[in-house]
């Protein structure tokens, strides 16, 4: 009795909130079955029912965010283990007396890079 009261309102309040209840996300017979990435037992997973219109250019656009978003956490997670093991020798900044190798290694880094340093970096990046 309850279990299932709490079960129902569970699919109702997904539903709501994103569209879709639990039995219709788990069932095959989207556009994107064939697409790559898709596996057994799950099939082609999309909980939120994100790609429930079927829009092939929204889906390509969606999952070239997704592999460019992941190879930036990738980058990231490098820029956080290789200061660990090397720093590159000489100033960062001639003109504070600041060295490569007096930056701290992790989020410590913020506050000891000058603001100039952080502007490079945002408009290298920008001109990517």
């Amino acid at each position: 009795g309850r279990l299932a009261m709490v079960a129902i309102t569970g699919m109702i309040s997904q539903n709501g909130f994103f569209g879709t209840t639990g039995p219709e996300m788990w069932l095959p017979g989207s556009a994107f079955e064939t697409e790559l990435g898709v596996q057994a037992p799950v099939g082609f997973w999309d909980p939120l029912g994100l790609s429930a219109d079927g829009d092939v250019d929204t889906f390509k656009r969606r999952r070239a965010s997704e592999l460019k978003h992941g190879r930036i956490c990738m980058l990231a997670t490098l820029g956080y283990i290789i200061p660990e093991y090397f720093k590159f020798p000489g100033y960062l900044s001639p003109s504070l007396g600041l060295k490569f190798a007096d930056i701290p290694n992790g989020i410590a880094a913020v506050s000891k890079v000058p603001i100039e340093g952080w502007l490079q970096i945002g408009l290298f990046a920008g001109h990517m």
